[in-house]
């Protein structure tokens, strides 16, 4: 990345193919008032592929002055990833069920997560890239780096690029990875993504996706552009 002092953008992160730009220093505070901010700032939420993008690049060069900064939200907040989960109980005659909703950059109103299932299932079936779903059975919790680069969740969070990019992240630590989700709802539930690291006995990467509360504070930088290929 190519740090441009002045407007403070950080440049020419690899992604897609392309680049992405993100703009520094970034957003703190809870995820509905970090997305206002963002959005104040006539600038895009990031969501689970491009904060992988921005992470996978700092630890390219881990010592620089603005990577470190990223890797060290890491350890002590987390970077919100504006990507909602939807988890669905099982529901025979519906056609998306007993399983997650992926949505990137969700609505959210006064604060809050909002996702609608029925707006999200006619999504699903006119093949809508930004909405994915995927059934339970993936694995949740402990993974060693090939499950968590084969984990269907992470998978259609991340897509397969972005997948790789979250493997060799989480090699970066010490502990082993894990991905907080749900194995089964009972009734619908929503909640924000966000990426972080434990340092509890040691440190290894946290993938979050059944954070529901919005009472937390996190960060999350700003897209200035996405020149994806």
């Amino acid at each position: 990345m190519k740090p441009i002092i002045g407007k403070t953008l950080l440049t020419g992160i690899p992604h897609e193919g392309g680049k992405i730009t993100f703009q520094h220093p970034p957003f703190k505070g809870f995820y509905g008032n970090v997305a206002e901010q963002i959005d104040g700032a006539n600038l895009q939420r990031p969501n689970s592929l491009q904060t992988a993008s921005l992470v996978h690049d700092a630890f390219q060069n881990p010592q620089g002055q603005y990577e470190s900064g990223i890797i060290n939200i890491l350890r002590d907040s987390w970077l919100w990833e504006f990507t909602g989960n939807l988890y669905l109980p099982e529901k025979e005659g519906e056609e998306f069920h007993n399983g997650v909703i992926l949505e990137s950059n969700p609505t959210i109103e006064n604060g809050k997560l909002v996702m609608d299932r029925k707006a999200l299932t006619e999504r699903l079936r006119n093949k809508d890239p930004s909405v994915k779903f995927v059934p339970f059975g993936y694995k949740t919790g402990k993974q060693n780096l090939l499950e968590l680069l084969k984990n269907p969740y992470i998978l259609a969070r991340y897509g397969e690029q972005g997948a790789e990019k979250i493997a060799e992240i989480a090699s970066k630590y010490k502990k082993t990875p894990r991905l907080w989700s749900f194995d089964s709802v009972n009734e619908e539930q929503t909640s924000m993504s966000a990426l972080d690291v434990s340092c509890l006995f040691g440190s290894g990467l946290h993938v979050n996706g059944n954070y529901w509360g919005s009472d937390s504070h996190g960060d999350a930088f700003g897209v200035l552009e996405d020149k994806a290929a």
